[in-house]
């Protein structure tokens, strides 16, 4: 049968523009098919609650009753279930009841609690052994102790343990003194970690040497499709749906498009549980050579982009020191993400280095300057230069630096001059080795500037303490010479 109405005389008004409904603690999902048949940009937030059920709406940034028309973009905040990183303060239990302990753990949503029992004086039920209290994150671990009391362990009535949580549901089992394994299962209906079956069925009698087979669930099965033939706003649309979440990260690809897909953490057709993240790989395209006007400019945009290089320096003629004289990659020419673009720069006009033996220190100095080099110079031995005179220089001839190199000049002390070793009687110190010794060291060095000494104490029967011994290897009146080191004996009985 069809009707037809007739708009005529206002007896049929036109129906008003569309206005947003309030979608606090509602199905995004739902929330999402009805604003797809609007052109309104999305932005999706996560935030953790303890009151809205998680994949729920928290809020919106449009007033409820905003016309539909009037919207451009909105801001959709989505439950991401209790925060378990939260911090509760968690009393000292001992003495408490178990059950008493159930209600906190469920009221605070505790995630990481173990109750285990053990024989004590202690009441049946009662904790007398708690691993910590005080500050407490939820999902951090909480093992608490029950007492058996004057439990016996006897057959018992298999209770139905489907539908409860793993905590509620190992907790029957151990106060009733009975052993149990687990099997996860994925489940359409049933939360993560609520049991979906039991090996033994409710109402059988059992004792405790058998085995109750818990099976729990993983959540439902979320089949990952191939997202690398989906868009962006498709995936979105299927991670809203399932309840997932999803990072993008974004990296230049030569080959794919900007905006399609490259990659995906979770291979197509894997099963998984809603507390997992999807991590896509979008491309942004294609990385193209731009025109650079310095080094550093070059060096900016490759890091921003994540693309590799690698420097080598040469000398040139034409191109200043620290500019680059060439890329490997062409202005405008395509740019592979896992190539390497080699970057030529200049080190400026090569500088041959000249001879600098025989040369005064301002001699060196000048030559320095007129090349654009740097000279520093060092204080080496006697020579048969004259003094200030370069006789080693750390470079050698003919080799090629850049300006602004440094070379390293050694200068002599002076043609040596000779002496005769000169040693006064009242020098001694007679009887005393140490004293003639330090007397030595202190004169020595300004009657014959430039000539090193060495002490060394020896034995001698025939000589007093403090001489030189007439076997020392220079003797007093013996040539010596600067720029030289000579030992001398000094007699210790």
């Amino acid at each position: 049968m069809g009707i037809t109405f007739t708009i005529d005389k206002g007896i049929l008004k036109l129906p008003e523009d569309e206005k947003i409904l309030s979608y606090r603690n509602k199905s995004y999902s739902d929330f999402n098919d009805w604003i797809g048949k609007y052109d309104i940009e999305v932005i999706t937030e996560y935030e953790h609650s303890d009151e809205i059920e998680k994949g729920n709406i928290i809020r919106t940034d449009i007033n409820e009753g905003t016309l539909v028309k009037e919207i451009k973009k909105i801001t959709v905040t989505v439950s991401d279930g209790p925060d378990y990183d939260k911090i509760v303060i968690v009393p000292s239990m001992m003495g408490w009841n178990v059950d008493d302990v159930v209600e906190f753990v469920n009221k605070n949503f505790m995630n990481n609690v173990t109750i285990n029992y053990e024989n004590s004086d202690s009441e049946r039920d009662v904790i007398f052994k708690q691993s910590k209290n005080g500050e407490l994150r939820r999902h951090e671990s909480l093992i608490l102790t029950a007492s058996y009391g004057d439990f016996v362990s006897s057959n018992i009535e298999m209770e139905d343990l489907k539908g409860k949580s793993f905590l509620e549901a190992s907790l029957w089992l151990k106060r009733n003194g009975l052993n149990y394994d687990l099997t996860y299962e994925f489940s359409d209906k049933l939360d993560k970690n609520i049991v979906i079956d039991q090996s033994i069925e409710k109402g059988k009698e059992i004792s405790s040497n058998d085995k109750v087979m818990l099976t729990l669930s993983k959540g439902k099965a979320i089949k990952v499709p191939d997202l690398t033939k989906m868009t962006v706003k498709e995936i979105t649309d299927w991670v809203i749906k399932n309840n997932l979440k999803i990072e993008f990260d974004e990296i230049y690809d030569e080959k794919i498009e900007t905006g399609k897909v490259i990659k995906q953490n979770i291979e197509p057709n894997k099963e998984i549980s809603n507390d997992e993240t999807i991590i896509v790989t979008i491309s942004k395209g294609q990385i193209k050579m731009q025109r650079f006007t310095s080094l550093f400019e070059f060096k900016e945009w490759a890091n921003k982009y994540n693309v590799k290089y690698s420097e080598s320096y040469e000398y040139s003629d034409t191109v200043g020191k620290g500019n680059v004289i060439s890329y490997s990659y062409d202005e405008n020419e395509i740019v592979d993400p896992e190539s390497v673009i080699y970057v030529r720069v200049s080190l400026g006009k090569a500088i041959s280095i000249p001879n600098f033996i025989g040369k005064n220190k301002t001699e060196a100095q000048n030559i320095c300057n007129n090349l654009g080099i740097r000279c520093s110079f060092v204080s080496g031995n006697y020579t048969n230069y004259n003094i200030n005179t370069v006789y080693v220089q750390s470079r050698t001839v003919g080799s090629k630096v850049a300006s602004g190199a440094t070379i390293t000049l050694t200068l002599s002390k002076g043609i040596p001059a000779t002496y005769n070793l000169v040693i006064m009687q009242n020098e001694l110190s007679i009887g005393n080795a140490d004293g003639t010794i330090s007397s030595l060291r202190s004169i020595l060095p300004k009657r014959h500037p430039g000539v090193n000494f060495v002490f060394q104490k020896v034995k001698d029967n025939t000589y007093n303490s403090g001489l030189i011994s007439p076997n020392s290897p220079t003797k007093i009146g013996s040539q010596i010479k600067q720029g030289n080191t000579y030992t001398i004996y000094v007699v210790a009985n």
